[in-house]
């Protein structure tokens, strides 16, 4: 493992962190049951959907300094993403987002994660090697849509199980 700390280490740190600042005061919104959901959703989601397009063949972009593995990358994919999914969910949620809002409302995220997206690659936390900003212009709004149906049935099922309502 090939390890060299620089500038994309530290937005991998400085963007994770507040992310997980954000993070913690509205985890408590959710049951600890959804919260292991959503973690494990994104880590599934992430393992396939993001491996796939690094490894071989296809090599379409990798994260931090060189394309061998990189801790660094790791931990984001496990603070980072998660972090931002509950985010997105809560305010969802608590905003009661529904119908047509929800169109917009992943509209936005599409937008805001494009535009993350873009400064990852700026920062060279992200850097392509076949891939185009463009492309994932669809990955977005169905990763949007995947999560708030997995949150939706979770939420039902966990209400007809009548859970204690066990807080993180």
């Amino acid at each position: 493992m090939n390890v060299t700390f620089d500038w994309n280490e530290w937005f991998f740190i400085i963007t994770a962190t507040l992310a997980l600042i954000v993070f913690c005061p509205i985890r408590k919104y959710f049951s600890l049951a959804m919260v292991v959901i959503i973690w494990m959703y994104n880590l599934v989601l992430v393992a396939s959907i993001d491996y796939f397009f690094i490894a071989t063949p296809f090599h379409l972009y990798y994260f931090g300094d060189n394309p061998t593995y990189e801790l660094s990358g790791a931990l984001y994919h496990f603070f980072m993403y998660p972090s931002c999914s509950t985010i997105f969910l809560f305010l969802y949620d608590k905003f009661e987002l529904y119908g047509r809002k929800t169109i917009w409302y992943i509209a936005c995220w599409t937008g805001f994660s494009l535009f993350f997206e873009w400064l990852c690659v700026q920062n060279h936390v992200l850097n392509y090697t076949g891939w185009k900003l463009y492309y994932s212009i669809a990955f977005y709004p169905v990763a949007s849509v995947v999560l708030i149906a997995l949150f939706r049935f979770t939420k039902r099922k966990l209400h007809e199980l009548e859970l204690p309502s066990l807080r993180v």
